[in-house]
């Protein structure tokens, strides 16, 4: 069945960015980087948000012309570009790289895409983006990678939830000694 999976990078006391919107703490070895290209190779579209969208924008094109790149990076490259990109944004005006800039209501546009895809749909937020993710209840699936950092301030990856929420673990593992991905479920599975 297709769902939205939220995927994101927290800290280990909980911060998705360090202060000032820093993102240069995540710790991605050869193994982790491996199960990012395996799994996003068969998402059918990403969504973001803005500042997000950005910073992979800022990233991605330029790899594969890079004579230092490394492989994995070539490979992620080769996926990001022209996979279906589409930005929840208010403020950002046109966008590259076969992505769609989305203003409209935000849950009826990712209720679509998910109703649409074959294989899922995969949110990489910013925090913000992330919170109104959650806020709607569009969250399927959360795939959380937990950094061994402690970064002492920042933006809490669930700082703008309210209430309590039950989740249904599907899978955890270590990956390259360092990180830990845990993916969770918002609903049980229904039956077959």
């Amino acid at each position: 069945m297709p769902k939205l999976t939220l995927w994101m990078q927290m800290s280990l006391d909980g911060y998705a960015e360090g202060p000032d919107h820093a993102f240069d703490w995540p710790v991605v070895g050869p193994k982790l980087q491996r199960s990012f290209i395996d799994e996003l190779r068969h998402a059918d579209a990403f969504v973001y948000g803005r500042r997000v969208y950005q910073m992979m924008a800022s990233v991605w094109p330029a790899v594969e012309a890079s004579s230092d790149a490394p492989p994995e990076a070539v490979e992620f490259a080769r996926i990001w570009l022209p996979m279906p990109k589409f930005v929840f944004s208010r403020t950002l005006g046109d966008a590259d790289w076969n992505t769609t800039v989305v203003r409209q209501d935000v849950v009826a546009s990712i209720t679509e895409l998910v109703a649409r895809s074959r294989h899922g749909v995969v949110a990489f937020g910013g925090p913000t983006f992330a919170s109104t993710l959650m806020r709607l209840g569009l969250v399927d699936e959360y795939q959380l990678f937990i950094h061994p950092v402690v970064l002492g301030g920042g933006t809490p990856l669930f700082g703008g939830v309210h209430g309590r929420r039950r989740l249904q673990l599907v899978s955890s593992r270590c990956y390259d000694d360092a990180v830990v991905a845990i993916r969770y479920a918002t609903r049980p599975p229904s039956a077959a």
